[in-house]
C-alpha cells in the first residue's frame, strides 16, 4: 500500500482513535504476508477480509476483539472509497459481520495425505505423479481437463468442484462459440450439486463475473484460498434446488505463461476449511494443469509431433520411461547413441533430442540433484517445462535461464537440476550450447585427444534470476561428443573407488569413432570397473559422432 495512503489515513484519525490504526495495520501487514505483494485495496476484498477475521477467530480473538476488528476495518474501507480510493466499499456490498461458520464447519479437515511429514511428502509427490500421468495421456485440452479435475479430487478425497476459463485464453473456442458477456465459460466441471447442474449448469455459465472470477481478472487471486463467498451457489440455492449446504469453496488460479487465464473451485458436500498443506498441494496442482494445457495447446498447433506425443504420454507406471526418445533420429553425417540405467526404479537423469525449425537438433542431459521416486516427479515437471520452450528459443543459454525461472517459482526448494543443452547445425557441423551447473561433456577429437568442454553455470531451481552463457564447438570429421551425468564418474567398484574422469577420459579416448560402438565400449569399461557392486547413482550417456 503506497505510504501517501498510510499517512493520509493515519492524519484523517484522532488521537483515541490509535487503535483503529493498529487494526488497520495489522491487517494490512496480514494481507502482504498472505499474497507476497504490496496491498492495495480494492472493492473486492471481502474474501481478504472475511479470512482475516476467521485466521483471527481460529487463533483465539475474542467475539469482543473480532466485532473491534470489523469496526476497524468498515471504518478504513469507508475512508478509502470517501476519498475516492476505491470504487466500492465491500462492507456494503457484503454481509461481513454475520455469524462465523459453525463450530463445526470452523474446524479445518482432515489433512489429504496424513501421518508424518516424509510420508505425506512422499504421498504427495505420488498423487502430483498420478495428477502429470492424467495431463500428459490426455489426447485433447477437454479429456485433459476432465480427468486432471476428476483426478485431483480423489487424490485430496473432495467431492465437487467446477473449472471457469477465460473465454480469451482461447482453450476450448469453436468457431461458432458466442464470446460470454462476462469473459468466461466453464471449462470442467465434476460432481455438482442438483442446483447447479440444473438448466444445463446457467448458474454457473451466466453472467456477470462471480466474486471468484473478480479477483482472477484483477490480479488478486495468485494461490490458493480458503474461502470465497460464493454468489453462484446462493443464486442457485434460491430455486429451491438441493444445494448440498454449500456456501463456500477453495479457489485456485490456473496459471499459464505467467498469465491467470481460469480459476477452480473445489468444495465438498460437508464444508470443513482447506488445510495449508492441502491448499499448497491445490496451487500446485493447478500450476501442473496450466503447463498442460500449453503443452496440449502446442501438441495441437504442430501436427507433425502428435505421434511422439502419443508414444510419449503412455499409462502412468512408463510414464519416466516415456519421457526419453523410443528411437534416436537419424542424421545425416552423424551417428548417435544413448544409454538411460536408473539407480532405482525410476530416475532423476534425464536426456532428449528435438527436431528443431531449420533442420536443427536440439540435445538435452539433465540431471536432479536426488533419485528415486521424488527426483523422477521433479524431472517430469523439467520435462514439460522444456518441451514447452524449446522450440520458441534458438539460444540454449535462453532456454536454460527460462526453465530455471519457472522451476524456482514452483516453490520446491529441497531440489535442483543440473543440465547440458545443445543445438546442433549439420550444415556447419556447428555446436551451440550452455551448461547450467552440470559436468561438462568430453570432445573426442580425431587424435584420439580427449578434452572437457568449457563452460559451468549454476544448477537451475535455486535462485530465481539466473544468466547462462551461449558457447560454440566444431565437430569436424571424425569427431565425438559425449555428454553424461555424474553416475558416470561417481559408480564405485567393490572397493568403493569411483571410476573418476581420469578413467573416464581414457575409455572415450581408446573407443572406436561410432557412437553406437563408442556406447558399447564406454559400457563395458565401466562394467569391468564396478563388476558386482550395487549402482548408487542414475547414469546417462548421450553420443553425438560426426563421421
Amino acid at each position: 500500500m503506497p505510504e501517501t495512503i498510510i499517512e493520509r489515513f493515519a492524519a484523517s484519525l484522532d488521537s483515541p482513535q490509535e487503535t483503529v490504526l493498529r487494526d488497520v495495520t495489522d491487517y494490512i501487514h496480514w494481507d502482504e504476508e498472505q499474497g507476497g505483494d504490496d496491498f492495495t485495496p480494492d472493492a473486492t476484498d471481502d474474501v481478504a477480509i472475511r479470512t482475516y477475521l476467521l485466521d483471527r477467530h481460529i487463533h483465539g480473538a475474542t467475539d469482543a476483539t473480532l466485532d473491534r476488528l470489523s469496526s476497524s476495518l468498515r471504518y478504513f474501507y469507508t475512508w478509502l472509497k470517501t476519498n475516492n480510493l476505491i470504487a466500492e466499499n465491500p462492507f456494503e456490498k457484503f454481509d461481513l459481520e454475520r455469524p462465523f461458520l459453525t463450530p463445526e464447519q470452523i474446524r479445518v479437515r482432515h489433512e489429504a495425505f496424513p501421518g508424518q511429514p516424509d510420508k505425506r511428502e512422499v504421498a504427495g509427490l505420488r498423487a502430483l505423479n498420478r495428477l502429470a500421468a492424467v495431463t500428459n495421456q490426455a489426447s485433447d485440452v477437454q479429456s485433459m481437463l476432465n480427468d486432471s479435475l476428476e483426478t485431483l479430487l480423489e487424490v485430496m478425497t473432495l467431492n465437487t468442484a467446477w473449472i471457469s476459463l477465460k473465454y480469451d485464453s482461447m482453450f476450448l473456442n469453436k468457431p461458432d462459440m458466442e464470446p460470454p458477456a462476462h469473459g468466461f465459460f466453464l471449462a470442467a466441471a465434476h460432481n455438482l450439486p442438483p442446483s447447479l447442474e440444473q438448466s444445463d449448469r446457467i448458474y454457473l455459465r451466466r453472467p456477470p463475473q462471480c466474486n471468484c472470477q473478480k479477483l482472477l481478472s484483477k490480479g488478486r487471486l495468485k494461490r490458493g484460498v480458503n474461502i470465497v463467498e460464493c454468489s453462484r451457489l446462493q443464486d442457485a440455492a434460491k430455486t429451491g434446488s438441493e444445494n448440498n449446504d454449500l456456501k463456500f469453496h477453495a479457489s485456485v488460479p490456473i496459471i499459464c505463461n505467467d498469465q491467470a487465464i481460469g480459476v477452480i473451485n473445489v468444495a465438498s458436500e460437508e464444508w470443513l476449511l482447506l488445510s495449508a498443506s492441502d491448499l499448497q498441494f491445490l496451487t500446485t496442482g493447478a500450476k501442473q494443469i496450466g503447463s498442460a494445457l500449453e503443452r496440449a495447446r502446442l501438441y495441437d498447433e504442430v501436427q507433425d509431433q502428435h505421434d511422439l506425443l502419443k508414444n510419449e504420454l503412455t499409462m502412468a507406471r512408463n510414464l519416466q520411461v516415456s519421457l526419453m526418445p523410443k528411437k534416436l533420429p537419424k542424421i545425416p553425417g552423424y551417428s548417435l547413441a544413448a544409454y538411460w540405467k536408473p539407480a532405482r526404479v525410476t530416475s532423476g537423469d534425464y536426456y532428449n533430442i528435438f527436431k528443431l525449425p531449420g533442420g536443427k537438433w536440439g540435445f538435452i542431459v539433465a540431471d536432479v540433484v536426488d533419485k528415486g521416486a521424488p527426483a523422477a516427479l521433479y524431472m517430469s515437471l523439467t520435462h514439460g517445462l522444456i518441451r514447452q520452450l524449446v522450440y520458441k528459443t534458438s539460444s540454449p543459454a535462453a532456454l536454460l535461464s527460462r526453465v530455471n525461472r519457472a522451476l524456482y517459482e514452483h516453490g520446491t526448494k529441497t531440489h535442483f537440476v543440473t543440465s547440458f543443452y545443445a543445438i546442433l547445425d549439420p550444415t556447419n557441423s556447428r555446436l551451440k550450447y550452455a551448461i547450467a551447473g552440470h559436468p561438462p561433456p568430453l570432445l573426442k577429437k580425431a587424435s584420439g585427444e580427449v578434452e572437457s568442454l568449457a563452460g559451468k553455470g549454476t544448477a537451475m531451481g535455486v535462485f530465481p534470476d539466473l544468466s547462462y552463457m551461449d558457447l560454440e564447438v566444431s565437430l569436424g570429421p571424425g569427431e565425438s561428443l559425449v555428454a553424461f551425468t555424474d553416475g558416470m564418474t561417481d559408480a564405485n567398484n567393490l572397493g568403493s573407488e569411483s571410476f573418476n574422469m581420469d578413467n573416464f577420459k581414457d575409455a572415450v579416448g581408446f573407443a572406436p569413432s561410432s557412437a553406437k560402438s563408442m556406447l558399447r565400449h564406454l559400457q563395458a569399461s565401466l562394467g569391468d570397473w564396478v563388476k558386482k557392486a550395487p549402482t548408487y547413482d542414475d547414469i546417462t550417456l548421450l553420443v553425438i559422432a560426426r563421421k
